[in-house]
């Protein structure tokens, strides 16, 4: 079952989630976090410097979850 998804950032949430992205350099995790968290991806390769999060909220049942993800 899927959560429906909407964009935002507010502080109003029914539940709030902290999600650390971890692996080898070069594997994907940015790619992965802007494809999750924006819908996006692109295929050219730029190293991350530094730390990298997206907020996303998500619906399901009933219930607005807040995902911050690192």
């Amino acid at each position: 079952m899927a959560a429906t998804q909407k964009e935002g950032s507010d502080q109003n949430f029914d539940y709030m989630f902290k999600l650390l992205i971890i692996g080898n350099s070069s594997v994907g995790k940015t790619s992965f976090l802007f494809r999750y968290a924006d819908d996006s991806f692109t295929s050219a390769f730029v190293s991350t410097v530094g730390i990298d999060f997206k907020v996303k909220t998500v619906y399901k049942n009933d219930k607005r979850i807040k995902l911050q993800i690192w």
